[in-house]
């Protein structure tokens, strides 16, 4: 093998490690973000659905939560979204669920985002979360990491924050420990 040869090889080599190194140093800093919420109250806030109804941490209280985080250009969240449409059919009298999408942190264009919508066929109250929401729990910059699911237990603590798709039986599993 030519020296160049080698050297391409070599740089090549050192890129794909760089790649997997780093993509793993994002996970495990997102991964430590969003269990920084875990075992704490619900962070407060108020953001308002595509309803118009106003949605607050003492909207919750009482209830258990799920707060799903989402967004448009995400595989993750097309591949969940069955899922998750499922879990809202079937949710107790005392889970309240809320939807919360990233498209506005992330400047997506508006005719995307109610594409998505659209798409998901989600059920439950919507809601986009502004720069306050999100830094309130895994902070803005990170928006693009979805989706994040967290279930919140009826006296308003994050008892789990799940990162990546997940199945319904995941969801209610969580559910269920947060009683």
């Amino acid at each position: 093998m030519s020296r160049r040869t080698c050297i391409a090889v070599a740089v090549f080599a050192l890129l794909g490690i760089a790649y997997f190194v780093g993509k793993a140093w994002v996970r495990a800093h997102v991964d430590e973000l969003i269990q920084h919420s875990v075992g704490k109250p619900l962070p407060t806030f108020t953001l308002v659905d595509q309803a118009g109804e106003p949605w607050s941490h003492d909207r919750l209280r009482g209830k258990r939560a799920v707060l799903h985080f989402f967004r448009s250009r995400c595989h993750s969240c097309d591949e969940e979204a069955a899922a998750i449409r499922e879990l809202e059919a079937n949710l107790p009298a005392d889970v309240q669920m809320l939807h919360v999408m990233t498209d506005a942190l992330l400047k997506f264009p508006p005719a995307e985002t109610a594409a998505t919508v659209a798409s998901k066929g989600f059920a439950r109250p919507l809601a986009m979360a502004d720069v306050a929401f999100a830094d309130a729990f895994h902070k803005s910059k990170w928006s693009q990491v979805t989706p994040i699911t967290y279930v919140v237990d009826a006296q308003g603590v994050v008892r789990f924050g799940l990162r990546g798709a997940q199945t319904r039986a995941a969801i209610e599993q969580a559910l269920v420990a947060a009683r």
